[in-house]
């Protein structure tokens, strides 16, 4: 089952702008989805769109199977939203702020009190429940706020830079968290970030957006295939030949496009076969990082490996 479902979804502005061109996304429950693209390429009127703050102009958008333009109390049940100006009151203490939101959401008062607590306590807060907000520090002011996306037991979590401003002990408990909702409780995890390592740790499909079109769509492999983005194998050695496929870089380093595990091995019996000399093998494959520009600047020879 489909957790987010687009077709050919339009926003324009004033009838000419057009932040959305058609676009079309189908992401399963569970998944952890990276939405990558640069500054005012779509990403955020999309989130807004799906969380029904922006109609759209044409085109069709649900979320788990409910269209998001015609009962937004209940998209805004099914939904946690996290963007990285999310803000909480000050002058509530850290649980306060969680209880309030909680009310929102018509959570019954016990276990209400319960739920706060248990997530305070997982995001290390629950030292800090009886203290006003105006006193923490920006990260742990990010970690209210995503507390407070948390509070009602969202099935599809929208996060924009999670971790940013937060230390790297706090930076990888959020992110365990996130895979967590993924994997135990099936929470769709809708991701806006800059940090292609970070997408790259935790993401298990990549939507990449520009300008307002969808250009790639698919887990890493299947957008690596898509662009023939094949394992390169690097060889430190002497005496290879060049009929084998092999081009030499520099300080005796050899390198050639291959198609997996097999291949290395028939290649290098091929090399010690015609006498050549290995003293190191690496296979390479591309980063997240190599693979979005390869989509963004859309040429054949922008990537370096």
């Amino acid at each position: 089952m489909n957790a987010i479902k687009i077709e050919n979804l339009t926003k324009s502005y004033d009838g000419q702008i057009n932040a959305l061109n058609n676009i079309c996304l189908s992401i399963p429950k569970g998944e952890i989805f990276g939405f990558l693209g640069p500054n005012g390429s779509g990403k955020t009127t999309t989130v807004r769109i799906l969380n029904g703050i922006l109609s759209v102009s044409s085109g069709y958008a649900e979320i788990l199977r409910k269209p998001v333009n015609e009962n937004i109390l209940e998209i805004h049940r099914l939904c946690g939203v996290m963007t990285e100006s999310s803000s909480c009151y000050e002058n509530l203490t850290a649980e306060q702020n969680l209880i309030f939101f909680g009310r929102m959401h018509g959570i019954e008062e016990k276990l209400l009190k319960e739920r706060a607590y248990s997530i305070l306590k997982r995001l290390e807060l629950s030292d800090v429940k009886d203290k006003k907000v105006k006193a923490f520090s920006t990260g742990m002011r990010k970690r209210v706020s995503l507390a407070i996306a948390l509070i009602h037991n969202p099935k599809i979590l929208f996060l924009d830079e999670p971790t940013s401003g937060l230390d790297p002990e706090n930076a990888l408990n959020v992110t365990k968290l996130i895979k967590e909702l993924a994997e135990e409780n099936e929470v769709t995890i809708f991701l806006c970030t800059h940090q292609l390592k970070y997408a790259e740790d935790i993401c298990t499909l990549y939507g990449f957006i520009n300008n307002g079109n969808i250009l790639g769509f698919g887990t890493f492999d299947e957008l690596a295939s898509k662009k023939k983005a094949t394992l390169q194998l690097k060889i430190r050695g002497k005496n290879i030949s060049e009929d084998l496929g092999f081009v030499l870089e520099d300080n005796n380093i050899y390198s050639k496009p291959i198609t997996g595990d097999k291949e290395v091995t028939s290649v290098i019996q091929s090399i010690l076969s015609k006498g050549g000399e290995i003293y190191e093998v690496v296979q390479k494959k591309w980063s997240l990082e190599q693979l979005y520009f390869k989509y963004i600047k859309g040429s054949s020879d922008d990537v370096v490996l």
